[in-house]
């Protein structure tokens, strides 16, 4: 349905001095734009938005709201737009105040699309700045809901074991500012929800708050941008942004009959204005020593990784692909080793890894940097005193603007790059999106320092310039920005008990669409199966429900045991001989969860519809140590389409008739993935 008009409004605004509202909408959505009060309203078939107003810190450091200002009028005039999120209309209202700078608010509302964009502007005639932009708050929501709300949290990033929550409301001591970059509140019985985000991420860290009222009902919303907490890890204020024009990012809010449709629209959003980093090859499939050696990794272990691949492993490729990576404290390794490392990996027909962290520097601050006249201390984020920030999980912040820190680490990538690697895995990346003093001081925030160091990354690493392609998989680092590596991973550390599946499938129950929008591949870490360093092996259930969770969690799958174990060599010839699952895992998926009202546990049910409408995957999960369950899903909660369904266990071999739904006993700690078809 095309754009309804707009042209009235506008004659009448002109008469009757800009008293009616201006509209703009389609058959999904309706915006009404206040002239009178400067305040707009968002209204769906279900639920609304009334009297929105937008805010911002500005001159003296005071929150001013665009409903205080004494003047409000259309900026120009209604125009057709087309441009990467496609066709439809904006506008801009403009509110002014004698002795303050312009608030301008403008609106994007796109053909046969549920959404609104939204965007504030501080407009001045000097530079002015600010920290805090807010294009969105009301107090007046209205949500038509059969059972009670959730208000799903999204943590900035995947370090300290943050945990995604759907009982994520912006409530109590260090949670007030609800959920990092995007933001939903939603009936899980009906489905029906409202999705909140921003979609520039490169200057601003961006908070969604959602509060509830005393009846279970949403009392108020604010989606602003200049958020830092606990869980941004920052100490210093947000960065003030300045200029004559200082912009908010665009703020994305739509209503769907699924919140996990609004989820990954969002994410598809996303991917419109900055498509992940090019990736022309497969899923990666392979080793990594982190969780069978942590800081113990020797030549011997690499070398007996290398050889099991080979020869014990021929069919766990990904189309024909497979690495053997070096985690942290591969320098136990000397350099020679490292080559020989490379060498053998080769000489095997499989790819080489390697682990740095560009951002984050591990010893005195005095040390001086290698083979340069500076010091650690010179290389370190700064706060307001020109101190540098304190220890972040135990490393000190690097400022990725500073030159040195660009060289240090184009110096190490070379090497790698000389050595002959394919793979790099970057960790502890947040430390480069602290807020705080930058060495270049165009650099105004966090966000901005990342990015820009990022950039750095991935034109150097640029197979342009390199002469072959190199995998850039991001460990603990933001969701945001994104388009600056091939991976991320979906979780911090996830080693091999069923406590760790239960944790990795908190994140894929609330995370999975991140997969293939905002990166290529969700990493759901190495896939250990046996025994993790330092720790009991694994029963056979607990591997199966590792190796499952890996394969549902965006199939990047790589084993993390210590090989030259024969009890470990066995284990993992049984569980990654299951060339179904593998199968699996080359479509590099990530099935949508059944249920979206688990706190902050992790998700048990999950479910993949293939495009066709006649294949299905479920898995289903069971977290007790010592109790089976009896499972049943209904298939009208899986969401298939009419029909016979039936299909087996890929890990029993048991068949079921799915039809109308799925009834199974799980035993502790154990799974189930079925493949199922329709007739």
């Amino acid at each position: 349905m095309t754009m309804l008009s707009v042209i009235a409004p506008l004659l009448l605004n002109s008469l009757l001095g800009q008293t009616a509202p201006v509209v703009l909408e389609n058959k999904a959505i309706r915006v009404s734009i206040q002239v009178q009060d400067g305040t707009y309203d968002v209204t769906w078939k279900g639920a609304a938005l009334k009297s929105v107003w937008g805010e911002a810190r500005i001159v003296d450091d005071t929150i001013r709201r665009t409903i205080s200002y004494g003047r409000h009028r259309i900026d120009g005039s209604v125009r057709d737009v087309q441009d990467a999120l496609g066709k439809g209309k904006t506008v801009a209202i403009r509110h002014s105040q004698a002795g303050l700078p312009d608030l301008v608010q403008t609106f994007w509302v796109y053909d046969d699309r549920p959404e609104v964009i939204i965007r504030l502007d501080v407009a001045a005639t000097k530079s002015t700045k600010s920290n805090y932009l807010a294009p969105a708050v009301s107090e007046g929501i209205s949500f038509e809901k059969r059972g009670p709300l959730q208000a799903l949290f999204v943590p900035w990033d995947n370090d300290m074991y943050f945990r995604y929550r759907s009982d994520g409301w912006g409530e109590g001591a260090g949670d007030g500012d609800g959920s990092y970059e995007v933001g939903a509140v939603y009936d899980d019985e009906s489905r029906k929800g409202i999705v909140v985000g921003s979609l520039d991420h490169e200057r601003w860290k961006s908070a969604i708050q959602f509060q509830r009222n005393a009846e279970g009902g949403v009392k108020s919303l604010r989606a602003f941008s200049g958020v830092t907490s606990k869980y941004t890890h920052d100490i210093v204020p947000h960065g003030s942004v300045t200029g004559k024009l200082v912009s908010s990012p665009r703020m994305v809010i739509g209503y769907y009959a699924d919140w996990r449709e609004g989820m990954e629209r969002y994410g598809d959003l996303n991917a419109m204005i900055k498509p992940p980093l090019t990736w022309k090859s497969e899923v990666p499939f392979g080793w990594n020593s982190w969780s069978g050696f942590k800081t113990k990794i020797t030549a011997e272990g690499a070398d007996a990784a290398t050889e099991f691949l080979k020869n014990d492993l021929p069919w766990f490729r990904s189309f024909g692909t497979a690495y053997v990576n070096l985690d942290s404290f591969w320098d136990n390794l000397t350099k020679d080793q490292r080559r020989q490392f490379v060498v053998k990996a080769h000489a095997a027909g499989l790819k080489a890894g390697i682990y740095y962290t560009p951002f984050t520097a591990w010893g005195d601050l005095s040390s001086p940097v290698r083979g340069t006249n500076f010091h650690y201390r010179d290389l370190a984020i700064k706060d307001e005193k020109g101190e540098p920030l304190s220890k972040l999980s135990g490393g000190w912040p690097l400022d990725p603007t500073h030159p040195e820190t660009v060289a240090r680490m184009k110096r190490q990538l070379q090497e790698f790059v000389d050595l002959g690697f394919d793979f790099v895995k970057l960790d502890f990346m947040s430390h480069g999106a602290l807020e705080g003093q930058h060495a270049d001081p165009k650099i105004e925030t966090g966000a901005e320092a990342y990015a820009y160091g990022m950039q750095q990354i991935v034109d150097f690493l640029d197979p342009k310039r390199i002469g072959r392609p190199f995998f850039i998989s991001l460990s603990i680092a933001p969701m945001f920005p994104q388009g600056y590596a091939h991976s991320r991973r979906i979780s911090c550390d996830v080693f091999a008990n069923i406590g760790a599946t239960e944790y990795l499938l908190n994140s894929t129950n609330y995370g999975w669409w991140t997969n293939g929008r905002i990166y290529r591949f969700n990493d759901p870490d190495s896939s250990c199966v046996y025994q993790p360093k330092d720790e009991e092996p694994v029963t056979e259930a607990e591997a199966r429900s590792r190796h499952t969770a890996s394969a549902i969690s965006g199939g990047m799958m790589m084993e993390g045991d210590d090989l030259t174990k024969p009890e470990a060599r066995k284990r993992v010839l049984e569980i990654y001989s299951n060339l179904d699952v593998l199968s699996l895992a080359k479509q590099a998926v990530t099935f949508r969860p059944v249920f979206g009202d688990t706190a902050t546990k992790g998700g048990d049910a999950f479910v993949y519809l293939e495009p066709n409408g006649k294949t299905a995957y479920v898995a289903l999960f069971n977290f007790s140590k010592d109790k089976s369950v009896d499972r049943e899903v209904t298939a009208e909660r899986l969401g298939f389409p009419t029909g016979q369904w039936s299909g087996i266990d890929l890990w029993s071999k048991k068949t079921v008739d799915a039809t109308h739904g799925i009834q199974f006993k799980l035993a502790p700690m154990d799974c189930a993935l079925f493949k199922l078809t329709r007739s």
